[in-house]
């Protein structure tokens, strides 16, 4: 089966196909893009950056930390359409466990109505969240792709910093002119 490039998940069918790879969505094209920046960006800024994600507050509740990169899975369907979902988020274990349940009831109440994918994927990601959720993690280190999430927010940072501003079409176009 076929690989996001990007983020590892199993593409079924569809995706994006280009010369760096296969990305399941048009969200991680543009995240691998800005990936080729990421080597730009200093190795000190990008630990002390994680460090303070990781042991800071919960950007959700609030809560101590530590905090880490985690993933609820969803599906919907309805007759033949279903669409299907994994949400990178960054928070306390006490968040990532209540957004994971979410995702199960929301699987559970929505994703078996559709033929044939619904039928396929509730399964597949009941059983993802239910994998996460029962995963050990070590809580004195962050997880790699905490630091990938890191990196490319540097990167998109470093990026909109560098374009120039739009014009958004208020005030004179020429200088001494009035409108």
């Amino acid at each position: 089966m076929a690989v996001c490039t990007y983020c590892a998940t199993t593409v079924l069918f569809g995706g994006i196909r280009t010369a760096e790879g296969l990305f399941c969505n048009e969200r991680c094209l543009q995240s691998h893009a800005l990936l080729g920046q990421v080597e730009r960006v200093y190795e000190d800024v990008v630990a002390r950056k994680v460090a303070e994600l990781h042991q800071g507050r919960c950007p959700r509740c609030g809560g101590p930390g530590p905090n880490d990169a985690h993933r609820a899975y969803r599906v919907r369907s309805l007759l033949f359409f279903s669409t299907w979902s994994n949400t990178p988020q960054v928070c306390c274990r006490a968040c990532a466990r209540r957004s994971q349940l979410a995702a199960i009831g929301y699987c559970l109440a929505l994703g078996w109505w559709g033929l044939p994918w619904g039928l396929l994927m509730t399964p597949l990601q009941v059983w993802r969240n239910l994998r996460d959720l029962c995963a050990r993690r070590d809580p004195t280190r962050p997880s790699r792709e905490l630091e990938v999430i890191v990196r490319v927010g540097l990167a998109a940072k470093r990026a909109r910093e560098r374009q120039p501003p739009q014009d958004k079409g208020i005030g004179p176009k020429e200088p001494g002119r009035q409108l």
